[in-house]
C-alpha cells in the first residue's frame, strides 16, 4: 500500500498544537524569560531521507518560526502540493526545482532562509527542506556576511547525509557559531534599511527599459491591486497581500534586497511583511507585500512563461497616471544618496 504524505490542514494542526505546547513549556522553564533575549534563533523543517515524512522540527521555538512554517510550508508549498497546481505545469512552465534563498520582514524580525529541493526516506519529493535563521537587532549587511554562507553550509551537509542526528548535529553547530558572532556585533533597532531615493536607482536600471517604463508599469500594479481592494472594502485599511515579479540586476544580491525593500517600505508602513524569493538559478526575484497565500506563492515553481515580470506586463497605463508616477521617480532624486 501507497503511504500517503500528511496533507497540508492536517500540518497546519500538528503546527499549531506543537507551538501551544513549547509556549507552555517556556512559562515554566527558569529561562523562559532569557531565552526570547536571544538575537539568532536557527530552526529547520520540510523533507530530509533521515525521516519517513516530514521532518520532525527542529528549533522551531519561536511565534515567528511557527508563523513562517504554517504561511510557507503548511499552507503555501503544502497547498499547492495537495491542489496539484504545480503538477499541471509543462516541462518549460516549470522550474525544475527547489532552490531557493528568501528573506522575510515579519514581525520586527527578519528571517533569513535557504530551501532546495529534497525527499523524505520513502523517497517522495514533493516538499523541500528548509532551513532559516531568524536575526533581531542585527545589521542586514552582517547578516549577509555571516548568515548566508552558513545557509549553504547546512545545505551541503544536509544534502550529503541520509542520517536524521546529522542534520541536527549541522543545525545545532550552525545555532551556536552564529550567537558567538552575534555577540561581537553591535546591535541595531531595526533590520530594515530604507533609501529615500531607492526608486530612482531602480527606476534606472538596464532591466527597466527606456523612459523607465518598466518601473511604471510597477508602480501600476501596486496600485491597480491595493488601490481596488481599498476601493471595495471601503472603511477598512487591512492591506491585500500583492506580488511582483521583478529582474535582478547585475550587482550583488545585497544590493537587490536593499533596493527592493527599501522602495517597498517607502510605500507602505515599515510594519508591513516583506517576503524576498530568490530563485538561485534565474535572474528575477518574488516580492510579496503582506500576508503571503497559497496562490501568491505558486511562483515558487513557475516560470516566466507563466508568471513574467511584472516590469513586462503591457498595461494600459492612462496619461495621468504616468504623470503621477514620474513626478513620484523624479521627486526621489531630491533623497540621491551620495
Amino acid at each position: 500500500m501507497a503511504v500517503i504524505e500528511k496533507p497540508a490542514l492536517i500540518l497546519q494542526e500538528v503546527c499549531v498544537l506543537e507551538s501551544n505546547f513549547k509556549k507552555f513549556l517556556r512559562r515554566f522553564s527558569p529561562k523562559g524569560q532569557d531565552h526570547l533575549s536571544e538575537r539568532i534563533f536557527v530552526a529547520a523543517f520540510g523533507k530530509h531521507p533521515g525521516w519517513d515524512d516530514h521532518i520532525d522540527d527542529i528549533g522551531l521555538e519561536t511565534d515567528v518560526f511557527v508563523a513562517v512554517k504554517r504561511m510557507l510550508y503548511v499552507q503555501g508549498i503544502g497547498g499547492n502540493v495537495d491542489s496539484g497546481s504545480w503538477d499541471k505545469l509543462t516541462e518549460n512552465q516549470l522550474i525544475e526545482e527547489f532552490k531557493h534563498v528568501f528573506f522575510w520582514y515579519i514581525n520586527g524580525s527578519l528571517v533569513v532562509g535557504r530551501m532546495w529541493s529534497s525527499q523524505d526516506g520513502k523517497g517522495r519529493k514533493s516538499y523541500p527542506f528548509v532551513v532559516c535563521v531568524q536575526c533581531q537587532k542585527l545589521p542586514i549587511k552582517w547578516i549577509f556576511e555571516k548568515v548566508l554562507p552558513r545557509l549553504e553550509r547546512i545545505e551541503t551537509t544536509c544534502t550529503a547525509t541520509t542520517s536524521a542526528d546529522d542534520v541536527r548535529m549541522a543545525i545545532q553547530s550552525a545555532r551556536q557559531e552564529l550567537r558567538l558572532l552575534a555577540q561581537q556585533c553591535q546591535t541595531t533597532p531595526s533590520p530594515k534599511v530604507v533609501y529615500p531615493d531607492a526608486i530612482v536607482k531602480l527606476a534606472g536600471h538596464q532591466e527597466m527599459g527606456p523612459n523607465q517604463e518598466g518601473m511604471l508599469r510597477i508602480l501600476y500594479h501596486i496600485d491597480r491591486e491595493v488601490g481596488r481592494h481599498l476601493a471595495n472594502n471601503a472603511g477598512s485599511m487591512a492591506l491585500k497581500s500583492t506580488s511582483l515579479r521583478v529582474p535582478t540586476s547585475l550587482n550583488s544580491m545585497l544590493e537587490n534586497v536593499l533596493l527592493w525593500s527599501s522602495f517597498i517600505f517607502t510605500r507602505f508602513d515599515t510594519n508591513t511583511p516583506v517576503l524576498i524569493l530568490i530563485p538561485l538559478k534565474n535572474t528575477w526575484m518574488d516580492i510579496i507585500i503582506g500576508e503571503p497565500t497559497e496562490l501568491q506563492l505558486y511562483c515558487l515553481r513557475a516560470s516566466l512563461k507563466v508568471i513574467p515580470l511584472t516590469s513586462s506586463i503591457p498595461y494600459n497605463m492612462g496619461s495621468e497616471f504616468i504623470e503621477q508616477a514620474n513626478r513620484l521617480i523624479e521627486a526621489g532624486q531630491t533623497h540621491q544618496s551620495c
